[in-house]
């Protein structure tokens, strides 16, 4: 290795990576190369400046990313890369404070608490408040925002006048479990890195601080950063201000924005160049982010071809979308295109829905991600909560969980009694157990049972020092039935055992490449995890997610959906300009997603909270030049709802139930001393008509007889037969 390493690199990457004192912000375009220029930078301290690679730190925000910019400078300089500290903020805190959790009143094998478990705290306190009615998940959320934001408690008793009593007390329970939430990680290396002794330590290590994704920063990691690096003031961020789409989590754009006012004399480099999409996909990125305040003056530009107009489709309603998306993806397909090329982007999770079903009707492979976590499925969470109160006695959230799991004949009185002898006494939950048989009010199979428990888990936190995790989980699980529990208590049973092989699948997977992993390692491992740190690129499906799910990737094709006002952008937005430069972030990115064909679809018409809402097209699509695509009209130039039920989907719909023909007898419309055909006369109706109904939504007529009038609905499935027509069903103009 020498300094050609550097020729490698264009002269702006070049420029960055051999910038190495100092204060650098590096503002890297989408697409323009940023991981290959931090990755080569550091390989450059290292191999030809002579930096010590202990003294190096590399903080990005994914595992993903973590891992891919690790393995990229080890492809670049061999085993002397492992010496760096390459990792996620929470990864590095939670580094940190297993080494001094003893500092902050903490055991170093404190369990993680995710965000189920820290619902679950909110809602017990919440129900000893009274205080059901409160919505436990938006309590949870602010709990986290007051931590990582450092607001004040009372400036929100406007939720509750106890509120700051249910947050100092939702903070001692966690303690007292010896327990820490995602924000307490943050919160808690701030707090460590206060103390002036190990605050030194930490500088002395890390000499050269390198951040990822610096636009992404909230106020805390700021601050935590601010701390490690005012010492040495070798301090290198990259990142794109036009890519801050993580508001909403307390992320502050204004962190890269006054990059140049809090970090004196520090040199600004500007990756431009863009290497993944065509120049068409391009410019629209540019016209749509220059309307945005918050811009730095960075256009992205790039020698690939200009590539295929953007395709805008005009669509009836959502199934009409999904329909024509669909019809586009198995021409794509059946032209050599592997279903892996394409992903479909929406703003919200609950727009994933209505492809999944389109999807499942034609059997086109597919997965969605950022939906329910594997690791938030019932049987893991009850597998993990046992892994976790043997790591840390003191997890009552995770004991409680797995006290009636298998069934112990334990009710919800049994508990209170057990958890009032362990107060009492002054024990732990878990040593109360041992004490099981002295507890008044319990039968004496659930006291077997608890006492068996009580042994199991002391005996496998003996075995924590010597046994593998997979030993560990295959002899656990075996030891107390779990499989036949599964079996017993559960309808999906199949579905459920397939989710725990994989789980213990992916325990050997990771043992393979680390060698004995350790319990404490392996639930610190998935406690980490991301929504799209399993996306297996070489797996031939559909990608289904958010936008902000997709930000770090790259596809071929990309559909952007529902590009509709009050959608994207959101309703907020429309009113906020602040919101609006956000969501305008946000359009940036989906767009800068695609490398090759991008297609952006709107609907005239959504089902949204069980009514039918016309729409209009985003206002970003008119802040796109009308050069750079071409529209798909439907054939009647407009809202066509008879559309909807083409003969090539009425055979397949029938069969998932998304409409059903629905009979409505005319005598019960019009009053019986009324001829049938004079009433279907009064009706007014004809075959063709697009009409609506009340309840049941869009539908059109069918048939109409002397006896009934047969109309299908998109969203119908009740026999409305006594229903007043007129009343109820109107004609859509």
């Amino acid at each position: 290795m020498s300094f050609k390493l550097l020729e490698k690199l264009n002269d702006k990457q070049r420029e960055a990576a051999a910038q190495v004192d100092g204060s650098i912000l590096i503002l890297a375009g989408a697409g323009s190369g940023k991981t290959r220029t931090i990755t080569y930078r550091i390989a450059n301290m290292i191999e030809n400046v002579g930096i010590n690679p202990y003294s190096i730190l590399a903080v990005t925000f994914t595992n993903k990313a973590a891992k891919e910019m690790r393995e990229r400078v080890e492809s670049l300089i061999g085993e002397e890369a492992k010496k760096c500290t390459i990792s996620t903020f929470h990864s590095f805190g939670v580094k940190l404070l297993r080494m001094y959790a003893k500092e902050l009143g903490y055991d170093s094998n404190f369990t993680i608490y995710d965000g189920d478990d820290q619902k679950r705290i909110v809602k017990t306190i919440l129900k000893e408040y009274g205080l059901e009615k409160i919505n436990d998940r938006e309590i949870a959320s602010l709990i986290s925002k007051i931590k990582e934001e450092d607001l004040s408690v009372k400036e929100y008793e406007y939720i509750n006048k106890n509120f700051a009593e249910i947050y100092e007390k939702y903070n001692r329970n966690l303690k007292s479990n010896n327990a820490m939430d995602f924000s307490d990680i943050l919160v808690n290396t701030y707090n460590l890195l206060k103390l002036p002794h190990i605050l030194e330590r930490i500088q002395d290590k890390y000499k050269y601080v390198m951040i990822d994704e610096y636009q992404d920063t909230n106020n805390l990691q700021y601050k935590i950063i601010d701390l490690i690096a005012k010492k040495n003031l070798n301090l290198c961020v990259v990142g794109d201000e036009n890519q801050s789409i993580y508001g909403f989590r307390g992320a502050n754009i204004s962190n890269i924005l006054n990059f140049e006012k809090n970090y004196s004399n520090s040199k600004i480099i500007k990756l431009e160049e863009n290497y993944r999409s065509t120049s068409v996909i391009l410019e629209a990125a540019n016209e749509v982010i220059k309307n945005n305040k918050s811009s730095k003056d960075k256009k992205l530009w790039t020698q690939n071809e200009n590539g295929e107009l953007i395709q805008i489709l005009e669509c009836d309603n959502g199934r009409d979308e999904v329909n024509k998306i669909i019809d586009i993806i198995r021409e794509e397909h059946s032209k050599g295109v592997p279903y892996k090329d394409i992903t479909i982007l929406y703003r919200t999770n609950a727009q994933s829905r209505i492809f999944e079903e389109g999807f499942l009707r034609y059997n086109i492979p597919h997965k969605v991600f950022g939906g329910i976590s594997f690791y938030a499925r019932a049987e893991i969470k009850d597998i993990v909560a046992y892994l976790s109160v043997i790591a840390n006695p003191k997890d009552e959230l995770n004991l409680t969980r797995i006290l009636n799991v298998p069934k112990r004949k334990l009710g919800d009185k049994g508990l209170e009694k057990i958890v009032e002898f362990a107060r009492e006494n002054k024990l732990s939950l878990l040593e109360s157990l041992n004490y099981i048989n002295d507890i008044a009010g319990l039968n004496s199979v659930t006291k077997e049972k608890l006492m068996e428990l009580y042994n199991i888990i002391k005996d496998y936190q003996e075995m924590v020092s010597y046994e593998t995790t997979s030993e560990i989980v295959n002899g656990l699980i075996e030891k107390i039935g779990y499989l036949d529990y599964v079996q017993e208590n559960y309808d999906n049973y199949e579905t459920r055992l397939e989710n725990i092989d994989e789980f213990k699948n992916s325990i050997l997977e990771l043992e393979n490449i680390v060698g004995d992993l350790r319990l404490n390692e392996y639930l610190e491992n998935i406690s980490l995890v991301s929504a799209t740190d399993d996306l297996e690129e070489s797996n031939d499906y559909v990608k289904l997610m958010t936008i902000h799910n997709s930000k770090g990737l790259e596809f071929p094709i990309v559909f952007i959906v529902g590009f509709e006002n009050e959608i994207f952008p959101g309703n907020k937005a429309l009113n906020d300009d602040n919101e609006l430069e956000e969501e305008r972030r946000l359009c940036y990115v989906a767009i800068t997603r695609a490398e090759k064909k991008l297609y952006l679809s709107y609907s005239h018409l959504r089902f949204i909270y069980g009514v039918d809402k016309l729409m209009t097209k985003s206002i970003f699509l008119k802040e796109i030049p009308t050069k750079l695509y071409e529209e798909k009209f439907n054939k009647t130039q407009g809202f066509n709802v008879s559309s909807l039920y083409s003969e090539k989907y009425t055979e397949k719909e029938e069969k998932f139930s998304f409409k059903k023909k629905i009979e409505i007898n005319s005598k019960n419309m019009i009053p019986s001393s009324t001829s049938k055909s004079e009433i279907i006369s009064k009706l007014g109706f004809k075959v063709g008509d697009r009409v609506k109904h009340k309840k049941f939504g869009l539908g059109v007529v069918r048939e109409i007889t002397d006896k009934k009038m047969v109309v299908q609905f998109v969203d119908g499935n009740k026999d409305i037969a006594n229903i007043i027509a007129d009343k109820f069903l109107t004609k859509v103009d």
